[in-house]
Parts: structure tokens; sequence; C-alpha cells
């Protein structure tokens, strides 16, 4: 949604900040009072950060949902003409502005200017690296409705062309009151997948999907996380049919852990899969006939993973920063050794490409489940520029970030839902305030 502000309104706005500065008190903006979930990855930058504003109209701009007034990063009031919001900055004063500007996108929040951030001034729109023709344009989703975020998943099975076809699928209840339905299957030895976006609700134990480009469809939802909706599993699918989809309960820990651990013995080749309801299954090869396999259950606590195998004596591990660490089985007969496991989400092989004053410079990131990374970036006439090899870590900061270690200044790959994001000083080529050439890499 955009949408350009006429100098009539800009003028209206501005007339209003006295008027707005002495209005604290009132419940002119009780419709948009509220928390709000700002998420600035696609603008460039993997950071969310939260907006709270209050009935009187008074604003806060916070790091986290506890909006402690000593970590704030901006505050001040609102004003509103004509359906455009500004932002007055606690610091604003004629000759040193400080202002931002939005409007209302059913319960969200769209900014029409650059959003002042502590030291930062956020643009309000970015285009996609990868294809210009899409914008993203800088929002501020309501945390309404909070209790009921997460991933609910559920499967089905019918028969068609002669053999059995399994559904698997997930609704995402997202802020901004968004979902996302995404259903994967294998038909005649094809892998399919299909999703779907809209909008939700819930009102009692009423709940409702508002897919785009399509009529509402209308369910129910349990205290305990249970919906019945109906669904459409594929493209192919004429109607849709209602199924039980049910809370991940352990969905931000769920995924695919892989490891390797090399001693005079063995190489140690590890697999641990945790899946969205509590239930694990782990798998070590060795170099057997027979690979070491464990499955049971497990639960967490803040950092902690607890493992129930099934026969067997539960185990604890540490989960942080995508790294899982413990001491594991990797032969039947043996005592358990320590592991490093590593999340998919930081291994493989990721690839991108940036262009400096006419070159392109192609990247080749490789991170290995024993810790260790090979970093390749050739330019446009496939030679090498940058050919380094060493040990990786995983730190949070702002972000969370894969560390190379063995290079100076050791670049730092921000961690998104797309890839990785970094930038690295090429030889010959000057620093600047963001640290040299920009690559976001893709999974290969």
């Amino acid at each position: 949604m955009a949408r350009k502000l006429g100098a009539g309104v800009v003028l209206s706005l501005m007339a209003l900040v006295v008027l707005s500065l002495s209005a604290v008190g009132s419940t002119r903006f009780q419709g948009i009072a509220g928390d709000y979930q700002i998420d600035i990855t696609r603008l460039g930058m993997p950071l969310v950060f939260y907006l709270r504003i209050g009935a009187d109209g008074t604003f806060m701009l916070s790091p986290n949902t506890r909006f402690d007034p000593s970590e704030s990063r901006g505050t001040g009031v609102l004003a509103e003409s004509k359906g455009v919001y500004m932002m007055i900055y606690k610091e604003h004063t004629p000759d040193n502005p400080k202002t931002a500007t939005f409007v209302l996108d059913g319960p969200n929040l769209v900014f029409q200017s650059r959003l002042p951030y502590g030291q930062s001034n956020i643009l309000n729109t970015a285009e996609d690296p990868d294809d210009p023709e899409i914008v993203y344009t800088l929002t501020a989703d309501t945390l309404a409705l909070a209790e009921y975020y997460g991933t609910y998943v559920g499967s089905h099975s019918t028969q068609a062309m002669g053999a059995t076809v399994e559904y698997v699928y997930s609704l995402q209840l997202k802020p901004g009151l968004r979902y996302v339905f995404s259903s994967e299957f294998t038909m005649g030895g094809t892998a399919y997948a299909y999703s779907e976006t809209g909008s939700w609700n819930v009102s009692g134990e009423q709940f409702t999907l508002d897919p785009a480009d399509e009529p509402s469809v209308q369910g129910t939802i349990t205290a305990d996380g249970q919906i019945t909706i109906g669904i459409r599993p594929s493209a192919m699918a004429a109607t849709r049919t209602n199924r039980l989809l049910r809370i991940a309960t352990h969905a931000h820990v769920a995924g695919t852990y892989f490891a390797e651990k090399t001693t005079a013995m063995y190489t140690a080749k590890a697999t641990l899969v945790l899946d969205v309801f509590g239930h694990y299954r782990y798998t070590v090869d060795v170099g057997q006939p027979q690979p070491y396999e464990e499955s049971g259950s497990y639960d967490v606590t803040g950092t902690t993973i607890t493992f129930e195998p099934e026969g067997g004596a539960g185990y604890s591990a540490t989960l942080e920063n995508l790294v899982l660490t413990g001491s594991f089985r990797v032969i039947g007969a043996m005592p358990a050794t320590q592991m490093v496991m590593y999340g998919r989400a930081v291994q493989g092989t990721f690839a991108g490409s940036a262009t400096h004053e006419g070159v392109e410079y192609k990247t080749l990131l490789t991170l290995n489940p024993n810790g260790t990374y090979k970093l390749l970036i050739s330019d446009d006439t496939g030679q090498p520029v940058v050919d380094s090899t060493g040990t990786f870590q995983m730190r949070r900061a702002m972000t969370l970030n894969v560390v190379l270690a063995g290079m100076d200044p050791a670049p730092i790959c921000s961690v998104s839902e797309s890839g990785l994001n970094f930038s690295i000083v090429l030889p010959g080529m000057t620093a600047t305030t963001m640290g040299g050439l920009g690559f976001s890499l893709k999974r290969q």
C-alpha cells in the first residue's frame, strides 16, 4: 500500500504538533492503541523491534516487548489529519524536525516516511535484491491476539492415481493477523508444494481465515490449541474440506541438526530430527554395517533440552543460537561422547553475487557439520579474490550471526529466513561505514 502525502496534509499535521503535545490524556487514539512488531529484515537489516501506542496518543519504540523506558529508542506523541498519522518525537523542534508518518492498512501501520529508531533513520521502502520489481514497505504489524500465534499442523491421506497420497500441512498464525498455509505431498513420484496467504481473526471460539482473493472461511479454535477449518491442501483441490490442525508445541526448536566428529577410532556423522510435537529421532553413522539409532521424546526448558529415549536413561543437552551441545552415543556399546550439532539454517552451501564498480563478484560459502567453513569469492573472470577456510562460531548480538574465524576482520554473516547476509572489504576496496561490499546469500 503506497500513499504520498499532499502538501495540505503535511501542513495540517504540522499545525497539530502543538495541539498534540498538549492533548496527552485524551483517548483520541484508542482505535490504534496497542503493541506492534516492526521487522526490517527485508529492508536490508535482519532486525525486529517494537512500537507501543497509548490510547492518549503517546508512543514508545523499544528493542523488546518489555517497553522499559531505560531501553527506549524513541518516544513522543501522535497527530492525525485525514487518515494520516504523524509520530512527533520528544526531541522534535521546528529547526530540527524529528517525525515519521504512517497510514492504516487494516489493523497494521504502513509508513510513508523514514522512521527514526535510536540513532538510525530507517528507510520505508526497499527493492528486493533479486527482483527490483518487488518493493518492500516498512510496516508495523499488530500484536493483537498474540496468545494464538504459532504453527498449527495436520495431515491426512487420500487415494489418487491408484496410490495413497499423504498431505502434510501447516498453518502459521503471525503478527499483523496474517497467516501462511503450506502443504506438501508427493503424487506419481513428483513432490508438490502449495501455499496460501491471507489474514485471520478470532472471536470467542470462532476462527476465521480470509484468504487472498477468496471468500472467508469459518471454523473453530479451542483453548488447548486445536483448529478445525476448511483447507485446500493443493491447487488441484476443487473445494475446501474441514480438517483438524494442532498447535505445534515444540515448533520453536523443531528442525534438523547435524554434527561430524573425527577421532582416532572413527568419524561420526550424526543427524538429529526434533519434530514439532516433542518427539525425536537420532541417527549416527561411524562406518559400521548398521548405524546407531535412537528415538523417544524431548522437552525444552530455557536452553536445556531433555531427551527421554525409548528403553533408555534420560539425558540433557544445551541448545542456543542454533547450536546443540551435549554428550550423545555414537556406538551403542560405548559411552556417550561430546558432540556439537548445528541447525539446518547454518548448514550447507550458500551463494550470491554483488557488483562493485562494474565488476560482479560471486560468493560461495559452505558451512560444514564439523564447524568448519570455506569461503570463495570470485570476480567476473572467474579469478578468486578471497579463498579462505577456517572454523565458524554462532553469536547473538542484535541478530543471530555466523562469525567466520581466520579472517581479519572476520566477516559476520547475519542469519535470516532466506539465507545469510554479510559484507566484506575485498582486496583493493576501501572500507565503508557498512563494512564493504554486501552480499545476500541463498541456500543452494
